[in-house]
């Protein structure tokens, strides 16, 4: 399974694509899409250039699904109104945060993720202590769960 990692700076892909390649030593951060066994890894750079969307979109041929990351401490619209769906993959919506958020961060995050076309949120992924076993679970069994924020 092949999963397209997509998300503004510090939004935590970097973690994620280690967990899913299982690799020893952590991946390099390049400004470019990055495709390795597991992931294809989206630089922020696209999401924050409008011409680059559709590449992003045309990601989706290489992809089984997608994770949308959201970081609560994001100040400005990461995702361009309605972007996920125009994939045809599944994509999931995770919100990021480290050690802790304000329920004011949470919502806006929350905002921003369901203004990008996704809902519910699958998940919240505290990035100084990761448990990605959670994610995991939603992306390999191809559904969410009753864990859903």
């Amino acid at each position: 399974m092949k999963i397209l990692l997509v998300g503004p700076r510090s939004s935590g892909k970097m973690i994620l694509a280690n967990y899913f390649e299982e690799k020893e030593e952590p991946l390099r951060k390049v400004a470019s899409i990055v495709y390795h066994k597991r992931t294809i890894i989206v630089p922020d750079s696209y999401l924050e250039s409008p011409w680059m969307h559709k590449h992003v979109i045309a990601l989706q041929q290489s992809a089984d699904c997608g994770i949308f990351l959201q970081p609560v401490t994001a100040s400005r619209r990461s995702y361009p109104p309605n972007f996920a769906k125009a994939f045809r993959i599944p994509i999931y919506g995770v919100i990021t945060y480290h050690e802790a958020y304000t329920e004011e961060g949470l919502r806006k995050a929350k905002g921003q993720l369901f203004s990008c076309g996704i809902e519910p949120i699958d998940g919240l992924l505290d990035l100084a202590k990761p448990n990605l076993c959670s994610i995991k679970k939603i992306i390999l069994e191809g559904g969410r769960d009753d864990g859903n924020i």
